[in-house]
């Protein structure tokens, strides 16, 4: 974490001498997306979410971070003249939505701090083929789900170095709540038949900081 900070206090040294005099930074009324960049990393160019924000004067903006994820997979195998085929789904969605107040800083810098909430679920399901005491193929299915949601406040900085393009770090302090739904899962008995396990849900805490593992780099239009 400490080389992303390091490498976002470089840039803004290099850069600050440039275009000195020129207002570079949001004026209100702007709308803005970002990406991430680790250029130490194995994937330089990320997202963590779709990050959008709305200025509504130079000093203030409102901000969501919407995520998305899907991912299936499948496959099969061949064991003798039976084909055993397995797949699975996994499925997140979360809205972090936030508020943002900017300081003076200078022309081409934007210091900030916020708070924001969290909502979110995912779940995953997936089934598998296999074998019964009597020979014959069965298939087994699984399912699970996730609930989250937590409060947080965060704080971090916009550096200008060309009109309307900033890179910045931030680093964010909160807490969380996840509820873990009630987990089904078939298996095979000592009889050969297929049953249903089935795991109570759960529930956790956590309070903590954090920070974004990747310097931030957007634009506004």
């Amino acid at each position: 974490m400490k080389k992303i900070f390091l490498l976002a206090a470089a840039a803004l040294l290099i850069g600050g001498t440039a275009n000195a005099q020129d207002v570079m930074k949001q004026q209100g009324g702007e709308r803005n997306f970002e990406v991430l960049f680790a250029p130490l990393g194995e994937s330089p160019i990320g997202i963590n979410g779709v990050k959008y924000r709305s200025f509504t004067s130079a000093t203030n903006a409102w901000r969501a971070v919407v995520s998305l994820n899907l991912n299936t997979t499948s496959s099969s195998v061949e064991v003798g003249d039976d084909e055993l085929e397995s797949s699975s789904t996994n499925f997140g969605l979360s809205l972090a939505p936030g508020y943002e107040w900017h300081f003076a800083g200078t022309d081409s810098l934007s210091p900030y701090v916020g708070a924001q909430a969290m909502l979110g679920f995912g779940s995953s399901s997936g089934s598998n083929d296999s074998f019964d005491n009597s020979g014959d193929v069965v298939t087994l299915e699984n399912s699970a789900g996730t609930f989250m949601a937590g409060a947080g406040v965060f704080a971090g900085f916009d550096f200008y170095f060309a009109d309307n393009v900033y890179l910045g770090a931030e680093l964010n302090y909160g807490l969380g709540f996840t509820s873990f739904g009630e987990q089904t899962q078939d298996v095979i008995n000592e009889s050969g038949n297929v049953v249903e396990e089935t795991t109570p849900g759960s529930s956790a805490f956590n309070i903590g900081e954090g920070v974004v593992g990747a310097i931030r780099v957007g634009f506004l239009f």
